[in-house]
């Protein structure tokens, strides 16, 4: 089935991620994931047998659970993540780096330098 990821989370606290994607009949799913690839919106993500295909390409990503979406439910999990670039905020500059589990910056923002 083909889905298409509208909107994207990380959790720093946990090192996964949360992606909220739709498939082409408007179905709804919160997607909590794990592994070594994050999945941006407007990505194409593709499941089957296979596993998981990320625009055309295998990626290592272990789906944890999913849920139907709900936007309470996201509200939730975004108000209590802790990642500037949750919010779009992208700066040059991370202040919450020292609690982070990602040894790179899915979102490529650097440490605050001290």
């Amino acid at each position: 089935m083909e889905w298409v990821v509208e909107k994207q989370l990380v959790c720093p606290s946990t090192g996964t991620f949360f992606a909220l994607v739709s498939s082409a009949r408007n179905l709804k799913l919160i997607l909590w994931y794990k592994g070594s690839y994050f999945i941006r919106t407007g990505n194409s993500l593709n499941t089957g047998y296979f596993g998981v295909n990320i625009n055309g390409r295998a990626r290592n990503i272990e789906i944890i659970h999913a849920f139907p979406f709900n936007p309470v439910l996201w509200n939730t999990f975004k108000s209590t993540m802790s990642c500037p670039g949750n919010d779009a905020l992208l700066s040059c500059e991370c202040n919450l780096a020292e609690s982070c589990l990602f040894k790179i910056c899915p979102y490529g923002i650097r440490p605050l330098k001290e």
